[in-house]
């Protein structure tokens, strides 16, 4: 094997390691955006901060989303004629699917 052949297999490594030490920050900061989580250095997840997942209703109060969002956090059913009303329920759910998920997650 000659020298060019030498730094070729050389090259090829190094856009190796660097292609996947890329993924993996994108995956860890990936992880910890989407679900609360901070990877550590040895790869293990820590237990997450659930705190900044709790719900919490971000609309003005008197539109049919704050309403439907009121009215899930009560334990009702997603439901009516109104599609705001009914957004803001779901909104509620959805919020507080991902943080009970997050506390389930932290107990493990």
């Amino acid at each position: 094997m000659n020298d060019e052949e030498k730094f070729g297999w050389f090259g090829f490594l190094c856009v190796i390691i660097l292609l996947a030490w890329g993924y993996n920050n994108y995956t860890s900061q990936k992880i910890e955006t989407d679900y609360g989580y901070k990877v550590g250095t040895s790869g293990v997840t820590a237990k997450p901060d659930c705190s900044s997942l709790e719900p919490q209703n971000t609309y003005d109060e008197d539109s049919g989303h704050y309403a439907g969002w009121q009215w899930g956090e009560e334990g009702n059913d997603c439901g009516g004629n109104s599609d705001s009303f009914i957004e803001g329920c779901e909104e509620y759910q959805n919020q507080e699917n991902a943080y009970q998920y997050c506390l389930d997650r932290g107990d493990h």
